[in-house]
């Protein structure tokens, strides 16, 4: 800009380039895929009767009746150091976000100069300070500047949502490793009841066979079916210790000794499963939400990339002042000046180009990840739905042949100790009991493991502090 430009005229100037920039939009971020779903869908797999969620269903972990679950769930969501990573991440974001909206800005900078200076013939010596004071204001006339804040504001929303992915998966998580620890527990106490009882048998057929009432071979399968219970009950205890060590890595503590208590039953949800509707899930799943602000980002930056293919307005100036104390006195000297400097790149061998392209490719690829990410929430809440559903009525089964195991070891046993059946009966019979008391504690162990499973893919997640 000429200085001697007259005052109104580059009053004009500058009112043109911030109009200019006023004019400059981000273009708008591509519309979220919800594959035709509508208010009245259903989950296929959810109960006619079932509840809808409600506030409490968002800390489900207290819906079980096993407060010690309760418990580790919160210590993880304390402590776990995947949320406090993904917490520090989303501080670096509010970071950037300060430093693309300062970008906007007149930048402000200072230098204060001192210069000595020597005059021989009057041998004198003096220092002569200077300080200047430089501006310079980006016009922003395409937007680029705008478009990089709303990139960053957006990568601050979506850090907020990976913050509480990454809650929702501790809990989760946390929640199916007491399971798992609870389940090895029941598993290791069924066998190690089971190895007393066969002890005892094991007792009464040795009785029988020095008594001569009993073949050497009833001997020999009770002696091999003890060594198999033993062997599974060392297999039992190693899983104990393994689901122990992964409940407190989660939980952020360092791995030990951890007491089992009296192992009280596998936990169960208290009360109806609450179910969402399917399109509750694009405002309650963090991971859409991401997604969702994925795409404004993308967007964003596309905008980025199409404002550095034109020319770019700086408006620089200073002011600087000097004071000099050879001329016989103090003598300041006030200049001011002010500029407009185009930049405009003429060839670049298509490397701008190449970045709107890349930019566009990214935008379209959000699109498609969002629609990913909705598609296996939804396959997730349906699986899980089922597999509760399958879970209880497994258990519901094996609970009523666990009755009839039950009275086949009697009867069987009865009938050893009257010389009317082989040992072979009593062993079929005791293996069969214990096969379907392990394969009920599965099925009670992966109900839980599917209710969890199921407030996990609703996205159900109490806000944590500072969010």
């Amino acid at each position: 800009m000429n200085p001697r430009m007259p005052a109104h005229a580059r009053l004009v100037f500058l009112s043109l380039c911030a109009g200019l920039a006023a004019c400059a939009s981000a273009p708008p971020a591509p519309e979220a895929p919800t594959l035709g779903l509508e208010a009245v869908t259903r989950f296929e797999g959810a109960a006619l009767d079932a509840p809808d969620a409600q506030e409490v269903d968002l800390r489900w972990w207290h819906r079980f009746d096993d407060p010690v679950m309760a418990q580790w769930v919160e210590r993880a969501l304390e402590h776990s150091p995947d949320i406090a990573i993904a917490r520090e991440r989303a501080v670096q974001a509010r970071a950037l976000l300060r430093g693309a909206s300062g970008q906007r800005n007149p930048q402000i900078g200072g230098e204060l100069t001192l210069q000595g200076r020597t005059r021989r013939n009057a041998d004198t010596r003096a220092v002569a300070p200077s300080a200047a004071i430089g501006l310079e204001w980006d016009a922003d006339l395409w937007g680029g500047l705008r478009q990089a804040e709303r990139s960053a504001a957006a990568t601050v929303l979506r850090s907020d949502d990976l913050v509480q992915v990454a809650r929702l998966s501790t809990a989760a998580l946390t929640a199916r490793a007491y399971v798992a620890w609870r389940e090895a527990l029941h598993d290791e106490r069924l066998l190690t009841d089971a190895l007393d009882l066969q002890a005892e048998v094991l007792r009464l057929v040795r009785v029988r066979v020095d008594a001569g009432l009993s073949p050497q071979l009833d001997l020999n399968r009770a002696e091999a079916e003890a060594a198999s219970l033993t062997a599974e009950s060392a297999d039992a205890v190693v899983r104990v210790n393994q689901a122990g060590a992964a409940l407190q890595v989660l939980a952020g503590e360092r791995p030990g000794s951890l007491d089992g208590g009296d192992a009280p039953r596998l936990p169960s949800v208290s009360g109806a499963q609450a179910v969402v509707r399917p399109l509750d899930l694009l405002r309650l799943r963090p991971d859409l939400r991401a997604a969702e602000n994925a795409l404004t980002v993308a967007a964003a930056d596309l905008g980025v990339a199409k404002s550095d293919l034109y020319p770019r307005l700086r408006l620089p100036g200073s002011i600087t002042l000097t004071s000099s104390a050879l001329s016989g006195g103090a003598l300041n000297i006030v200049t001011a000046s002010i500029a407009a400097v185009l930049d405009a790149t003429l060839f670049d061998g298509g490397q701008r180009r190449a970045g709107v392209e890349v930019a566009e490719s990214v935008l379209r690829e959000s699109v498609e990840v969002y629609r990913q990410t909705l598609l296996q929430a939804l396959q997730q809440t349906e699986a899980a739905l089922v597999g509760a559903s399958g879970a209880r009525r497994r258990a519901l089964a094996l609970d009523q042949g666990l009755t009839a195991a039950s009275a086949a070891v009697t009867q069987a046993r009865v009938l050893y100790d009257n010389g009317l059946s082989g040992f072979l009966d009593v062993i079929d019979a005791q293996r069969s009991e214990l096969d379907t008391r392990r394969r009920l504690l599965v099925a009670q162990a992966d109900g839980a493991r599917q209710s969890i499973a199921t407030f996990e893919a609703m996205g159900l997640i109490a806000p944590g502090i500072g969010l």
